[in-house]
């Protein structure tokens, strides 16, 4: 519980920064979807209720069949294929939500704090073996009005390391009004694995610290 909140403040704190930083700016509309100071005021805002409402799902005799199916697949496959297919499907569905960001269904949609939270557990649950190349898919497909989703890997001390060099160097890509007040965030955590980094680049650039 203590990590969760002190994750919900650490991101609230980067998307109140970044708005600061994009008001000061005359910034043109991202192409396709909301612009920078609109994901950030997502970040910080509730979710709504009818959005968070599960599906009816299909009629009890269809999950029946189809669970009859499944089973019958399952049945045929060994093991190892079957771990296989398990493995399969978790990469689709972190893959499927990665797109849902791109130019599906979540385009066009703020950045809230549960969407920070589902899009990190879902990254938790790939294999491992298949973990670098979703997450490499994933920075190549998120744009900047959309970064805060990877900001929750960025500063999520559950994520392995090499994860967490990857979100980084993408960070520091991205446009200035993005990239700063996350940088300035793990600037204030000395225990963060990109702290010295962070830390030469403000004293190669003459960034102010507070």
């Amino acid at each position: 519980m203590k990590k969760s909140l002190y994750l919900v403040a650490v991101i609230a704190g980067v998307a109140i920064a970044v708005l600061i930083n994009i008001l000061k700016r005359d910034a043109t509309p991202a192409i396709g979807g909301d612009n920078a100071a609109k994901t950030v005021r997502g970040a910080i805002a509730s979710v709504d209720p009818a959005a968070a409402a599960p599906n009816p799902g299909a009629p009890q005799e269809e999950q029946e069949a189809t669970e009859e199916e499944e089973t019958e697949e399952k049945e045929e496959l060994t093991p190892e294929e079957q771990a296989e297919r398990e493995e399969e499907k978790l990469v689709e569905a972190f893959d499927a939500l990665t797109d849902k960001w791109y130019e599906g269904e979540f385009s066009a949609k703020s950045v809230t704090m549960p969407d920070v939270e589902a899009f990190v557990a879902q990254f938790k649950t790939l294999p491992p073996a298949r973990r670098e190349e979703c997450l490499q898919r994933a920075l190549n497909l998120i744009s900047d009005d959309h970064a805060l989703l990877l900001v929750g890997l960025l500063l999520d001390r559950e994520i392995e390391k090499e994860y967490v060099e990857l979100v980084f160097n993408d960070v520091l890509n991205r446009d200035e009004d993005v990239k700063k007040p996350i940088l300035h965030e793990i600037y204030k955590d000395r225990t963060h694995p990109n702290w010295a980094d962070v830390a030469w680049i403000f004293d190669a650039t003459g960034e102010e610290t507070k």
